[in-house]
């Protein structure tokens, strides 16, 4: 779990109450993973498609589509509360 998730707890007691209920959501966590692995597979299937090449504007489209990605594996990354170790590195590594 990423200490992001504790930060702003009060004491240890709070950050002991945050992590538990995380783990006790786990399954909801788990559920919303499946669902943004959903959106970013059906984004990346419109991107495969030749006619998304016909438009004058395709590169602001193409870094559109590359920022909403990006941002779809930083949450997936948030939300996955099985990493080894409890630091600080980026999220959006």
């Amino acid at each position: 779990m990423y200490s992001v998730w504790t930060k702003t707890a009060k004491d240890a007691e709070d950050k002991i109450q945050l992590e538990k209920s995380l783990r006790n959501s786990k399954w909801i966590l788990e559920h919303l993973d499946e669902i943004l692995e959903d959106m970013k597979d059906s984004l990346e299937k419109t991107e495969l498609s030749p006619t998304s090449y016909n438009s004058p504007n395709w590169a602001y489209r193409q870094a559109h589509s590359n920022g909403f990605k990006q941002c779809l594996s930083s949450i997936r990354k948030l939300i996955n509360l099985d990493h080894k170790d409890n630091n600080d590195r980026s999220i959006t590594s």
